[in-house]
């Protein structure tokens, strides 16, 4: 492990709290990336199981969601699921951890089958899309393996030193990372580079969602994928990067590349679209339930009392670009 970066964020001094825990993080994830497989991933996974059995608010959420995945089946069974998700949780912890070591070596093709990116066909630019489904962190950083730059979409650390870490690591893996807030507009620039452009799309929108069915029942959904596509026409790949056992190693699995179809009313093709990726990202979650987060309240923002499907918040910034 080195030291802290020779400086902070452009703009942002970092206190020397935020110091000790930029250092308290740096120790941590190279101890992490050190633990023996077997060791650290079977602890994740036992602390994630416990996590479930502790949490009643988490396994009430994960019930709502999983017998609207699974009806019919067992609740001893869903929350297997359940606590089998949560611990892929914090295994995600441990590839961020290992991520680095195996990009910096130039081995992480040895751990990632990514014949589900090839078979797609498709030359950037595209759109990527997933869920919180096995590991999201080696989906993308597996995609640049193809040669070329993939930009994301993220929420921003409070430790400037962390985060100026955590962008450079992800940039050597070929992977550009943007704020959530405004970052679309730069996943719109990177498509007109011809670049490709990756979010995790599965997750409970409280402003300016849309209202579409997920396992049955509506959720506020991530509209910007859905209105970059239509707007100029970008496919749409839905896949993950699905673990292949209990440690680091991987295997893309794709599922569908949706095509955007306008028909002139904007907020009806955006629901169809966003529907489809629901869909699509379902048979996925199906496929490998034992890697989904089920604990998320996905159901947490409601439709208008009216029942209208489609969100009737303001579109936003994103659909007032030209």
């Amino acid at each position: 492990m080195s030291g802290a970066p020779a400086d902070d964020e452009p703009g942002v001094r970092a206190t020397l709290l935020q110091r000790i825990e930029y250092l308290a993080m740096r120790g941590a994830m190279a101890f992490a990336a050190r633990l023996p497989e077997v060791l650290g991933y079977g602890l994740a996974g036992a602390l994630g199981g416990l996590f479930v059995r502790l949490s009643a608010r988490r396994r009430r959420y994960a019930l709502r969601l999983l017998r609207n995945a699974f009806p019919g089946e067992s609740d001893a069974k869903l929350l297997r699921f359940a606590r089998q998700g949560t611990g892929n949780l914090l295994k995600v912890s441990l590839d961020v951890a290992r991520l680095a070591r195996f990009v910096d070596s130039g081995r992480l093709a040895e751990r990632v089958d990514i014949r589900g990116y090839r078979e797609l066909g498709l030359e950037p630019p595209w759109i990527g899309v997933t869920g919180h489904l096995g590991s999201w962190e080696c989906g993308a950083a597996a995609a640049a393996i193809l040669g070329h730059q993939v930009h994301v979409t993220a929420r921003l650390m409070k430790n400037p030193l962390a985060q100026r870490w955590l962008k450079a690591s992800r940039r050597r893996a070929g992977v550009v990372v943007h704020d959530r807030r405004g970052g679309i507009r730069g996943l719109a620039r990177a498509l007109q580079e011809r670049c490709i452009a990756m979010q995790v799309v599965d997750q409970n929108q409280r402003l300016r969602g849309v209202f579409a069915p997920f396992f049955g029942e509506l959720a506020s959904c991530e509209r910007a994928a859905a209105t970059l596509a239509l707007r100029k026409g970008y496919p749409i790949a839905v896949g993950a990067s699905v673990r292949i056992g209990n440690g680091f190693r991987f295997r893309i699995d794709c599922e569908t590349v949706l095509r955007p179809a306008p028909t002139g009313d904007h907020e009806a093709d955006v629901l169809a679209l966003v529907t489809a990726i629901n869909r699509a990202l379902e048979v996925l979650i199906r496929r490998h339930p034992e890697q989904y987060l089920w604990i998320h309240d996905r159901y947490r923002t409601r439709p208008p009392a009216t029942g209208a499907t489609a969100s009737t918040a303001p579109p936003g910034d994103l659909d007032a670009e030209p």
